[in-house]
């Protein structure tokens, strides 16, 4: 197999980006979409000339066509419809968060290793130049002993009956954006927290029944190194990113969403009062992510984000949405630990 068929399952706004991704990879094709709904299905593919469609997400599945699955659905169903794809022999792409507990993605881990397949976490801005290099930068030494990383993310939410406001959806401001400045800070630490708390806003509804709307946490790691961050539905777009060491910062300004969804990639080191602008090619990190993919199909190499890492991830999100409702004096997520 030298070529790769993809198909997308969840025809939603994110899907677009990944059709502009597959088609900028030389080894991928995209070859079917599906949906609940076959007539979005159908205008989908026509708007992407896509040469198939489903009304199914079963149907997908069972495509022959189709190598590559993309997971594109409410967070809820990423895990559940992750293992059904790696049960019907595809690999998979699936959108942040893999899952919502960590037995989801031991779960999907065991799927992968009894069907032979891979299953990767969609955390797309990790494989941006930008970001492997201010994880270079943050680790040889040159701001000196890392103390402090800082990272926001908040947009206005606007849609209306979005997902992402649906508790039972895997909906929250922590779950869709907070995500991106907690694995980051992981990513430096190289290391999973040792102390996790979170306050949030939650809304419609109480702690119990609403998904947060604001939400700000701290990470502490086993080395002394500190984590804090914020995000939201409720604040105007922000995206920014600081690592902070004895000696100097390291800024990214525009760390998640760069062009050619955002502004340019920015990364400057700030030593007392002057900046040094470390230069990075500006790339497409969907096709990145796909060529990625790719890559440890059909060469055998270590997908960037592997399954270990994305567990942490989910831990600690877990673990941060169960801290915030309590503190909110809300039960826990879903009346459940989904740290396990």
């Amino acid at each position: 197999m030298t070529t790769l068929g993809w198909g997308i399952l969840g025809a939603g706004r994110i899907a677009p980006r990944i059709v502009r991704g597959v088609r900028a990879t030389g080894r991928t094709r995209l070859v079917a979409v599906a949906s609940r709904d076959a007539g979005r299905a159908r205008a989908f593919a026509d708007a992407h000339g896509v040469g198939t469609s489903h009304g199914t997400y079963a149907a997908l599945l069972d495509d022959p066509a189709v190598d590559v699955v993309y997971v594109a659905l409410p967070n809820a169903l990423h895990a559940e419809w992750t293992i059904r794809a790696l049960r019907a022999g595809k690999h998979v792409l699936c959108e942040k968060p893999l899952a919502l507990t960590v037995a989801e993605v031991d779960a999907v881990d065991e799927a992968a290793r009894e069907s032979g397949r891979i299953a990767v976490e969609a955390f797309m801005y990790l494989h941006h130049p930008q970001i492997v290099r201010a994880v270079e930068v943050a680790r040889s030494g040159a701001l000196g002993r890392v103390e402090s990383v800082g990272g926001s993310f908040s947009f206005f939410l606007t849609h209306p009956a979005d997902p992402r406001m649906e508790r039972p959806l895997g909906g929250g401001s922590l779950w869709d954006v907070g995500c991106y400045p907690v694995s980051f800070a992981r990513r430096i630490a190289g290391a999973e927290p040792s102390t996790i708390d979170g306050v949030a806003r939650f809304g419609p509804g109480s702690a119990a029944s609403g998904v947060d709307v604001t939400f700000a946490g701290l990470l502490a790691f086993p080395d002394g190194m500190v984590a804090t961050f914020d995000c939201g539905f409720a604040a105007p777009d922000r995206q920014r990113l600081e690592v902070v060491g004895g000696d100097a910062t390291l800024v990214l300004e525009a760390p998640f969403l760069t062009a050619p969804d955002g502004p340019p990639p920015s990364l400057v080191l700030r030593r007392g009062d002057v900046d040094e602008r470390i230069a990075v090619a500006e790339a497409d990190q969907y096709a990145l992510e796909v060529a990625d993919l790719t890559e440890a199909i059909l060469d055998g190499t270590e997908p960037r984000v592997g399954i270990s890492f994305s567990r942490g991830s989910i831990a600690t999100l877990a673990a941060l949405d169960a801290a915030a409702r309590t503190h909110a004096g809300g039960a826990g997520a879903r009346g459940e630990d989904r740290s396990r």
